[in-house]
C-alpha cells in the first residue's frame, strides 16, 4: 500500500464503503451537533463523486502542506483540523461539516482496508475548531498577493483581480458567465447562495475587460469544479507565506474589496448604515442582513 499514489489509496478506500445501488440503513434523527458521528458508507451516485472530490482536495493540500507525508497512516487528526479551519475561513459551518463528513467517509473506508489503526478526523471537530473571520488584507497586500499568483497562474491573478473589483464569492467567481457580463454598464450579473441574482457594478471597469468571453463560462470548465478552487485556494496561501503575510484566503480578497465599495459609499455622502445597506446587496447578502458586513468592515 505504500507504494500507491494517494489517488490510488482514495480509490480503493472508498470502494471499501462502496454501497451504492444499495437501500441506504434508516437514520435516526440526531441533534445537529452529532451529524458529523452519523455512520459511513456511501450508497448514493452523488455522495461517492462528492467524497471522491473532496478526498482528492485533502491530498493535495496534504502534499503541498506536509510533503514528507505519504500514506494515510502518517496523517494526524491535527492536520485534518488545519485543512478543516482553512475550509471553514472561507465558508459556512455547513461548509465545513460536509467536508469532514466527506472525509469520515474516507477514514471509514481506510479502516475498512486496514490502512490506518487510529482515527485522522477529529473527534470532536465543535470544540477543535470555531468559525473566526480572517478579515481582509490591505489593499497593499491584495495587489502583492495578486502579482505573486499571476506569476505562476496569469488566469488565478486574473480571477483575484474579478473578485476585488466585484467582491464575488470564489463559486461565483467561477460560475461567472460571458453573457452575464456587460462592458458599456460596467456590470455583470452574479448567482449567489440561495439561487440569489444580483447585477452590480464593479469597483474597476478594466478587470472586465481582462476577462476571455468565447466561452459561455469564464473560468468553468466541465470537471474541473472543485481542482480550480482548491487551486486557487493553494496558490493563495502560497503566496502568502512567500510574501510574510497572514494567510487570509481567497475570502479575504471579498473582504477588500467590501471595505472598498464601503469606503466608496461614504465618499459620495451617504450614511453609515446606508453604506452598509447597499454593501448588503452589492455582496448579496440576505435582506436585512446588515450586521453581517461587520464581519468584512469593522465597527465605527
Amino acid at each position: 500500500m505504500g507504494e500507491l499514489s494517494w489517488q490510488a489509496q482514495i480509490h480503493h478506500a472508498l470502494l471499501a464503503i462502496d454501497h451504492r445501488g444499495e437501500a441506504a440503513p434508516a437514520v435516526q434523527s440526531q441533534p445537529s451537533d452529532q451529524l458529523e458521528q452519523a455512520d459511513c458508507g456511501i450508497y448514493r451516485y452523488e455522495t461517492f463523486a462528492l467524497v471522491l472530490d473532496q478526498s482528492l482536495a485533502f491530498t493535495d493540500w496534504l502534499a503541498e502542506t506536509y510533503p514528507d507525508v505519504r500514506r494515510f497512516a502518517e496523517v494526524k487528526p491535527h492536520m485534518t483540523a488545519e485543512f478543516l479551519a482553512e475550509k471553514l475561513a472561507t465558508g459556512s459551518r455547513a461548509t465545513r461539516w460536509t467536508w469532514a463528513a466527506s472525509l469520515r467517509q474516507l477514514q471509514a473506508g481506510l479502516y475498512a482496508r486496514h490502512w490506518i489503526v487510529a482515527d485522522i478526523v477529529p473527534a470532536a471537530l465543535s470544540k477543535a475548531l470555531t468559525h473566526q473571520p480572517r478579515g481582509a488584507y490591505s489593499l497593499s497586500e491584495a495587489q502583492a498577493v495578486v502579482e505573486r499568483v499571476a506569476l505562476r497562474s496569469p488566469e488565478y491573478g486574473q480571477a483575484l483581480r474579478f473578485i476585488l473589483a466585484s467582491g464575488a464569492r470564489i463559486n461565483e467567481t467561477m460560475q461567472l458567465r460571458s453573457d452575464k457580463v456587460f462592458m458599456a454598464e460596467q456590470q455583470v450579473e452574479l448567482k449567489g447562495k440561495g439561487g440569489r441574482v444580483r447585477r452590480i457594478r464593479v469597483l474597476q471597469a478594466d478587470v472586465l475587460r481582462e476577462l476571455d468571453l468565447s466561452h459561455r463560462f469564464v473560468y468553468l470548465r466541465l470537471g474541473r469544479e472543485q481542482s480550480w478552487k482548491d487551486g486557487l485556494e493553494r496558490a493563495v496561501r502560497r503566496a502568502c507565506d512567500e510574501l510574510g503575510l497572514k494567510r487570509r484566503g481567497v475570502h479575504g480578497f471579498r473582504a477588500t474589496a467590501a471595505g472598498e465599495y464601503f469606503n466608496r459609499q461614504r465618499a459620495l455622502g451617504h450614511s453609515e448604515r446606508e453604506a452598509r445597506q447597499a454593501l448588503t446587496r452589492w455582496l448579496g447578502h440576505a435582506p436585512g442582513s446588515v450586521d453581517v458586513t461587520y464581519v468584512y468592515v469593522p465597527r465605527r
